[in-house]
This record gives structure tokens, sequence and C-alpha cells, in this order.
């Protein structure tokens, strides 16, 4: 929607039309933000960005940058608001405002939207012959593919766009879900299950770390959800052999947790360890700590720690690894990590080398960002600028 909106600012004669398979257009907007539509964030910058040449992002975003994106959708009736860690919402709190928006603008412009489910594309001398499921066929001088890739085929991205460059002589990467929760084994997991902690999470690759944030985990069924756990899944698409590692009480270093639980131990000797970790951690997750200390029962007195003991169980609080299995599927996912090969593409134009006159634009590149409203201003920074750059040719 971003590039029809550009391309009609750019040429406001151009005939721009919109192909959308679902029954309402940028559903998927909806649903991002936890239904309030995180839409951009202040501190995006190329760091942000994955995938085998995240450089690619720069033009984009220097030509459509934060203050930019900012002003455009102000223009349009969204007001933002500004909530932890530079995220940007509407000031309403509603996904459907971004969307209304957007829509508003490009009836204004007079781009028409057509459903239309489309299957083939092909080259002509003049532009592009596309035809639907149906059996309809449409044509454009310029083509904007932005079909996003394959997570929440639910809301509309089935990875059928990847199949259309692939007919055009593109490449695709191979494609993982990112943005995504972590699995792990369920053995231990499962008596978590519901419980929600404050903690500092860090993924390893055989004891290199590969990132590390903090903020609320989810114990689930099937391993680790929340923030921080989307955050790192970036690190962890295609790969094998993690460990994910929870510190319990990153605000304060081992020392001073041993201290503490040593003081505990003084001051609750009359105690068994089934109350030992009340009012410290989650008396579920103490649990576990206890029996991996090797405590086996928890009717231990707590004046039957000794220093061992103490210390198994501070390094414990300070890292609880868990072995990851895998993450949640492309249903489950905010993004795709992977896609069309970014090489093939101009970061200045956002035109295929391969095939003039055609552009792509968003998720479907081999460019993925940080959970917080990156992916979004990717989306708006490569789509308004392929928008643009087709309505000019």
């Amino acid at each position: 929607m971003a590039a029809a909106v550009e391309a009609g600012y750019t040429d406001p004669s151009a005939d721009i039309t919109v192909y959308e398979r679902m029954d309402r257009v940028g559903k998927k907007l909806l649903a991002t933000g936890n239904g309030r539509c995180n839409y951009t964030n202040l501190n995006a910058d190329v760091r942000n960005y994955y995938g085998r040449m995240p450089s690619f992002v720069k033009s984009a975003l220097e030509r459509y940058g934060i203050n930019d994106t900012v002003n455009f959708f102000n223009n349009i009736g969204v007001f933002p608001r500004e909530e932890e860690r530079g995220k940007l919402y509407p000031f309403s709190g509603q996904a459907s405002a971004v969307l209304d928006a957007l829509r508003n603008e490009l009836a204004r412009l007079g781009v028409n939207i057509v459903n239309a489910d489309i299957c083939s594309v092909s080259k002509t001398k003049k532009g592009f012959r596309l035809t639907d499921r149906a059996g309809s066929g449409y044509f454009c001088g310029r083509l904007i593919i932005a079909a996003g890739g394959c997570a929440s085929p639910s809301l509309g991205s089935n990875g059928s766009g990847f199949d259309l460059l692939r007919s055009l002589g593109h490449h695709i990467t191979e494609l993982h879900p990112a943005l995504v929760q972590l699995k792990t084994p369920t053995d231990e997991v499962k008596s978590l299950q519901g419980i929600k902690t404050e903690g500092m999470l860090t993924l390893l690759s055989e004891n290199k770390v590969l990132g590390s944030d903090s903020g609320e985990i989810l114990f689930t069924d099937y391993g680790l959800s929340g923030p921080p756990v989307f955050n790192l899944s970036v690190f962890a698409a295609g790969r094998k052999g993690l460990t994910a590692a929870i510190d319990l009480m990153s605000e304060y270093p081992l020392r001073n947790v041993y201290d503490i639980l040593e003081n505990r131990a003084q001051a609750l000797s009359h105690l068994t360890m089934e109350s030992y970790f009340t009012g410290l951690v989650n008396k579920r997750i103490g649990n576990i700590i206890a029996r991996r200390a090797g405590i086996e029962k928890l009717s231990l007195p707590v004046k039957a720690l000794d220093k061992e003991l103490l210390w198994k169980m501070a390094s414990l609080i300070k890292q609880l690894s868990f072995e990851v299995t895998g993450t949640k599927g492309f249903a489950n996912a905010q993004v795709t990590a992977g896609g069309v090969f970014t090489s093939e593409f101009s970061p200045d134009t956002m035109e295929s080398k391969l095939c003039s006159g055609l552009y792509c634009a968003g998720e479907i590149y081999d460019i993925y960002g940080d959970c917080g409203g990156y992916n979004l201003q990717w989306a708006w920074s490569s789509g308004r600028l392929a928008g643009r750059c087709a309505a000019e040719k």
C-alpha cells in the first residue's frame, strides 16, 4: 500500500492498481503490535536488520527514514505515541487506524484495488502479463511485488510471491520462521507452563553468544516465548545446537547472588527447600533450580544447605539453560528469514537487475529485522522507494 501511495504522489496521472488475494487489503497490519500496530521505531538502523546482505537496507532507510515515516503517517491522520525502546504506535492504540489511513489515502489518490489471487506473471515487450486463479488476465507497465514472505499465512503471506519471482528468473534463499517462539525439550518446561518472569535471555551456539535481550519471558508447554525470545529468534533461523540461557537476577553478579542465597539459608533455616525460594523466584522455577543443583527431595531442611549447593543454585539462577530444539513454524512467526536475493536488485531503486520494470518491497527480500517496529519500517522505506522509482520510470 505504501508503494502505491508513493507512486501516486510521484505521478498523479499514473494508473495504479493493487492486486490483493485476501478479502481485504492490508489485513496483516491488523495483527501487528498485538492489535495496536507498532508501525516504526525511532532507533531503526542498519544494525537492526539481518540477511545475507543487510547493508541493502541503507539506501531506502536514508531516503525514507524514521522522521519521514512519522511525517508520512501524521499527514494521513496517524498521530504517534512513543513507548519503550523507541516504539511508535498510533495514539489511538488501534492497528486499524494505520490501515484505514492508508486505505483512505489510496482512495483519495484514485488507486484501484482489485481482489485477485495472482498466480502467474510473464514479461512482455511493454510490461507484464498477470493471470489470477480465476483465469482473468491483467497488464501493467511496471510491477511491484510486495507479497510478504511465508509468515502468518492466514493473514495473506503464503509464499506465493516467491513463485512469481522464480518464474521471472530470480533466486530465493532458504526460508525460515523468525520473530517466533523457541522450542525446547518439554520434560521440564511443561511444569513451568504459564509462568512469566523478568530476566536476561542469552542465545548461545557452542558456548558462543549470538545475542542477549532482557524482558518478560514466558514458559509454555513447548518451550519459551515473550519479547526477548522473539528478538533473539532471528539468530535461531536455520541453526542447530543452540542453548537458551536465562539470567533470573541480571541486576546482581554471581557473588552477590551467592551471598543472597547464603543469607536466606541462615534466615530460613527452620524451613524446607519447598519454601526456600518463595519471595525470590517463582516457586516452580525454584524447584527446578533445586533439582538441577542435586537436591532430590524438597523436604530437605534449608539448614542442610552447604556452600557447594549454594554455589550451584547461584550459578543456575544466573544461567538457567535450556536446549533449543527449533522454533515454532511460519503460522506463529511474525516475519520470514530469507527471501529473494538482494544482490539481484538495486538498493537505490528497488528495481530488478534481471528483469527491467520489476520491483520488490518489504519482507519478500532476504531482509528481516528485530522485533519492535523495524520490519514495518523496512516495508514503508522499501515500498515507498519502489513506488517512487516505478512511477518515475
